[in-house]
């Protein structure tokens, strides 16, 4: 508590002004990002009862997401509420108990996804790092991605971010807001600038001395960006402090202008989600991939000055606003980390309770790190390490900690019951590791403890965070996130098997990757993937008003100890039906219940007996009791009622708890199983081996003694029921460079003498190294002797050939073909055809998928993006895995154009020769073809579309196919008749009609109460045929230029509104707001389809024509056609750039006319 409350005075000296509630969390979880959360009053025996569910939930817009997690804030004087900021831009502020909603706005149109091509954030990119609030002012400050000038939509180079302070009280903005971060260059190189289109704003913000600091990494890793902190003052009109580039010179490549190409920066900050820790007047930030490498290969202290911050974690010295890098750590493999995105920087740094998390041997804070490669890193955070400045130029830190996989967010901890940290690799169980110290006073983490449960197999899960009821010991709780699971809840400290035991809550569905709940009083808030937002707490009211926890303090082993528990009615109560306790050691009789009915306020008392005189160190077969041993316990209570008032809870948990002791010494080892997993044989890190540990304590009260050590490389037998039994031990032996031998492939180097005392409530972490020359499987039963008791640890580790990476796509035959080009040829429109992308694993180690970005459009799209080839997939040795890729043509009417898809799939494993992958993946899509058709099988004809023909009829040949008539024969009818144009009369499918237009036909979609200006009107001849439906022209001026090109060609040009011009079967021009297109793909056809035209007339014409239209302000022309040297006299700023022609046909909706 007194590290929780100094970090708050010295960030927030506002809360000596507003009293912030102590249930608030105005930030993403804690500023050290340590993860505990103290002040919510969570009780286990709550949290796991009938009574905790969901109290509401809130569903928002269709595709709505939240990145950036809830904020809980109590304005002076009012009631608690719920901050939300969404990916589409949309604030919200919410009543905190029953979700009954206060404000909301949309501060700008958000980024869409579909601009970049990058599908981590689907649909809409807009606020996705979580908001901070400042409680003095009653301001939340965050930033917004969308477009220059609030617009909806305008492609990469015009996307933008802007920061936003907003009032909590009403959302609106405060003056001097928002602020545009956009153009902002970097203060430690100029040359390089903020351009929000390339970047993405994913950590959490924090608040450092009035400055909210934000960082920023990219998309996918796709365009030229650079990792960035911007540093934004709170104070209007001072607006950005600090921006300074995680890649610069003199280290990093030169800056390139194209932000299309991907050189010259990265080392993006993303840390799925978690925001830069700070304890002071510094702040902590890790990196990704980068480009720079100016460290190489030459080792280099974390003081020095360093230009290239990829794969780094880094300190940086906060004054006025402005940031100085004064210390990092970059792991001694960096380089290889790069090629194989096993990126440090998909976890934040935690800085620990320095109160707990220290050693005696001067390392006053811990900070821990963990990323792609599995590897949780324990550092110092007063001295980070440097690059290569360990034993053999390995990693100078406290300690490396080895995941079995990949890891997507940071570690949670808890400072009670003796220190533990947890963390959840993919796919894996969320781990709990224990702080100790060796024997000269180092802290070192071992594993003590796992869940049952697996984690989902894909990125997203939530990085833990752990709360307790008032802070105190033997109440905390573990929270994680799942993607799949949803959330979960586990007891802190694990079991006497090692198990951290799942506390059952109801089931929430999926929830957005990477969050952490967030808490308020008595309840927590989190956001699912289908637009929710929802509310967990204790829905039901309590009858009782009863003493909890109920706490025995300590209790020695073969002695009992009772506590009163003083019970208040809080409403009529009927009867008091009995109660239940989990553990059997606690006891309580019904028969001390009241037995009649409680008026309101009435009181009473029972005992309950915490009876250890029968436990015992080790189980007795028959008996009532299991063994037991010293440390904190805890059980739940529960009283049942009639309740004379509805809407009340008919169940009370209450907490027991109290501290077992024994009075003798008792030897305690944790955990009973050391894993290693695998190490690569020849790979730079078989080089130093794998490091763990494991824990002597002694949880008695008398000094233990060690009295002998030995090992063994069988299989313990159980039969005798006790500690376990090998038939001989190999006795422990020290090599030259004074390393102890446990066993075969495994060492310690400080492991305690003979004869050595550990004291009273004491512990010693010792530390294991596993290292193995030959490819095979290596265990060792490591047993110790001492005067507390006989136990045992089981070490097991496996030596390994490296991972081999095989990438193939399917053929159309059904065969492999490794040139990584899937090319689906033709696929006709309407249907779906699919193929599958194969990575195999050849080598003898799993293989880590460490990036992957599948295509995710319409028609060209991965089956199941976030579960095949997935970021954190683990490919064991000798096995497969595949994704499905479907081409997904829609469906189109026959004879129109074909058009190409294409895309690519990212890939990347942690197999060092294998290298990011661009899969390419294409396809044309082709309609149906009827009717007559040219020699490479095109239609003739080509489909224009419905159309409304009254008289006078345009095509006025009418014949009946007694029966036959469909859109082919319609059209091999007409043409074998010498018609150009074909129609089917679709309510009498028998006929049908053609003809030759002697006029040229306008289509005009929804141009309703325009007022617009008809520029030019050429030899204007509006007839009949001309059909105008639902067309409203108000304050329309009409000037005529009477220009004579050919009799009845008629053009019709706005400058609002959308025209479309057929002649025969080709697009001539389009008109959009403020551009004026006119497109003809083959001048000489468009000639023979009108005989009457004098062609040269018609061009000299057509150039008058255009350069009139320049000198009345349509600042957008171009000509598009097959012969550039026809208007080569064209004034040249009536063109916009040939190469760059897009023809865009809006509208095209219904009622039309041709």
């Amino acid at each position: 508590m007194l590290f929780q409350l100094l970090v708050w005075l010295a960030y927030v000296p506002c809360l000596l002004v507003h009293s912030l509630a102590p249930t608030d969390e105005i930030i993403d979880a804690d500023l050290p990002q340590s993860g505990y959360l103290p002040t919510h009053n969570m009780q286990p025996s709550i949290v796991g009862s009938s009574s905790f569910g969901i109290i509401w939930t809130n569903t928002y817009n269709p595709k709505e997401r939240w990145y950036a997690k809830p904020l809980v804030y109590t304005p002076p004087g009012q009631k608690q509420l719920v901050f939300t900021a969404s990916s589409q831009n949309w604030i919200r502020t919410v009543d905190a108990v029953t979700g009954a909603p206060i404000n909301e706005r949309q501060v700008q149109p958000p980024f869409l996804q579909s601009d970049i091509g990058c599908g981590d954030m689907p649909d809409t990119i807009g606020i996705s790092g979580t908001p901070v609030i400042d409680p003095n002012t009653n301001t939340a400050y965050f930033f917004a991605k969308g477009y220059q000038n609030k617009a909806a939509g305008g492609g990469v180079a015009k996307g933008v971010y802007n920061f936003y302070a907003v009032n909590v009280l009403d959302l609106t903005d405060r003056p001097g807001f928002p602020i545009l971060i956009d153009g902002h260059n970097a203060d430690n190189d100029p040359t390089r600038y903020f351009l929000g289109g390339t970047v993405l704003q994913r950590p959490s913000l924090v608040n450092v001395g009035g400055t909210i600091y934000g960082t920023f990494g990219g998309h996918c890793d796709l365009f030229n960006y650079t990792g960035m902190i911007a540093g934004v003052s709170t104070t209007p009109g001072v607006g950005v402090t600090s921006m300074f580039a995680m890649e610069a010179a003199p280290g990093a490549p030169p800056t390139i202008t194209d932000i299309m190409v991907q050189k010259g920066g990265k080392a993006g900050i993303w840390m799925s989600g978690m925001a830069p820790a700070t304890d002071g007047d510094r702040i902590f930030v890790v990196t990704g991939n980068g480009q720079g490498h100016e460290n190489k290969d030459t080792p280099a202290s974390g003081r020095s000055p360093l230009s290239t911050l990829d794969e780094v974690v880094a300190n940086f010295a906060v004054s006025n606003g402005k940031l100085a890098l004064q210390d990092y750590f970059e792991p001694y493999e960096y380089i290889g980390m790069d090629a194989g995105d096993r990126d440090l920087g998909s976890g934040g740094v935690a800085l620990l309770d320095p109160n707990v998390f220290k050693g005696t041997n001067g390392v006053k804070r811990i900070a821990v790190t963990i990323g792609k490669n599995g590897k949780a890193y324990i550092m110092n955070a007063d001295n980070l390490g440097g690059f290569k400045l360990g034993p053999g130029a390995t990693d100078n830190i406290l300690q490396t900690i080895i995941s079995p996989n990949a890891v997507f967010g940071g570690v949670g901890s808890y400072p009670l019951d003796g220190g533990y940290i947890y963390f959840t690799p993919v796919g894996s169980p969320t781990l709990a590791y224990k702080l100790g110290l060796d024997q000269n006073g180092a802290p070192l983490f071992s594993k003590v403890g796992q869940s049952l449960d697996n984690s989902a197999g894909r990125v997203g899960v939530g990085s833990p965070t752990v709360t307790t009821y008032k802070g105190q010991a033997g109440t905390g709780i573990v929270w994680v996130t799942d993607v799949e699971a949803g959330l979960k809840a586990y007891n802190a400290v694990p079991d006497a098997s090692g198990t951290l035991t799942r506390i059952n809550i109801p089931g929430t569905g999926g929830l957005n990757k990477f969050l952490r709940p967030a808490f308020g009083d008595g309840r927590l808030y989190v956001s699912t993937t289908k637009s929710q937002v929802i509310c967990m707490g204790s829905p039901v009211s309590i009858p009782l008003n009863c003493t909890s926890p109920v706490d025995f303090g300590d209790v020695k082993i073969g002695t009992t100890k009772t506590v009163r528990v003083e019970c208040q009615a809080l409403i009529p109560i009927t009867k008091i039906n009995g109660l239940t306790i989990g553990d059997k050691t606690f006891q309580a009789s019904n028969a001390s219940l009241p037995q009649g009915a409680l008026n309101t306020g009435d009181t009473f008392s029972f005992s309950v007996v915490w009876n250890l005189t029968e436990a015992s160190i080790k189980d007795t077969p028959g008996g009532s009791f299991a063994s037991v041993s010293p440390g904190v316990k805890t059980s739940s209570l529960v009283i049942y009622t009639t309740n004379g008032v509805a809407k009340y809870s008919n169940s009370l948990p209450l907490t027991l708890q109290g501290n077992e002791v024994s009075s003798d010494a008792f030897l305690s080892l944790s955990p009973p199983e050391v894993d290693f997993g695998g190490i690569v044989v020849g790979s730079p890190g078989a080089a130093t081996g794998l490091d763990s540990s494991f824990i002597i304590s002694n949880i008695g009260s008398s000094p233990l003694k060690i009295t002998g050590y030995g090992w063994s490389g069988t299989d313990m037998d159980d039969d005798d029921g006790g500690d376990g039994y090998v038939s001989s031990y190999t006795n422990v032996t020290t090599t030259k460079d004074g390393r102890s031998v446990i066993g075969e492939g495994f060492t310690s180097s400080d492991l305690p003498a003979v004869g050595s005392f550990v004291a009273a409530g004491k512990s010693l972490t010792i530390p294991v190294n596993f290292n193995a020359n030959k490819v095979g499987n290596y265990q060792s039963v490591f047993n110790i002797w001492t005067n507390g008791g006989t136990k045992y640890v089981l070490l097991t580790g496996s030596a390994t050939t490296a991972p081999i990476a095989k990438l193939a796509v399917e053929t159309s035959e059904g065969g492999w073909d490794p040139s990584g080009i899937m090319d689906f040829g033709i696929v006709q429109a309407g249907t779906t055809v699919t193929r599958r992308l194969r990575i195999c694993n050849e080598g003898g180690s799993a293989l880590l998928i460490t990036k992957s970005k599948p295509p995710q459009q319409a028609e060209l799209r991965a089956e199941n993006p976030a579960s095949d080839l997935h970021e954190g997939q683990s490919i064991p040795p000798g096995e497969c895995a595949y994704a499905p890729i479907d081409i997904a043509a829609a469906p189109t009417t026959p004879n129109v154009a074909s058009h190409d898809v294409s895309d690519v799939w990212i890939l990347n494993t942690d197999d060092l020769t294998f290298g990011v992958h661009d899969v390419e993946i294409k396809a044309t899509i082709v309609s149906r073809q009827v009717g007559p058709t040219y020699a490479n099988g095109t239609a003739k004809y080509t489909y224009l579309g419905c159309y409304s023909d009254n008289a006078p009829k345009q095509l006025e040949k009418l014949y009946d196919l007694d029966g036959a008539n469909e859109n082919g024969a319609c059209q091999q009818k007409c043409q074998g008749l010498g018609y150009r144009f074909a129609g089917t009369e679709y309510h009498r499918q028998s006929r049908l009609r053609c003809g030759a237009l002697s006029r040229l036909f306008l289509i005009i979609d929804h141009l309703t109460k325009l007022d617009v200006s008809i520029v030019n009107i050429i030899n204007v001849d509006i007839r009949s045929s001309y059909h105008f439906k639902d067309l409203e022209l108000d304050n329309v001026d009409i000037r005529i230029l009477d220009i004579e090109i050919i009799n009845k060609f008629d053009v019709l040009v706005l400058n609002l509104g959308v025209l479309i011009l057929h002649v025969n079967l080709e697009i001539i021009g389009v008109i959009d707001i403020n551009v004026r297109i006119l497109e003809l793909d083959n001048l000489n056809v468009f000639k023979d389809y009108l005989d009457v035209i004098d062609f040269d007339f018609f061009i000299h014409q057509l150039i008058s024509l255009v350069n009139h239209i320049e000198d009345v302000n349509f600042h957008v022309e171009y000509i598009k056609h097959d012969q550039p040297d026809i208007f080569k006299d064209i004034n040249s700023d009536a063109y916009f750039h040939l190469r760059q022609l897009q023809l865009e046909v809006l509208g095209m909706l219904q009622g039309r006319t041709t």
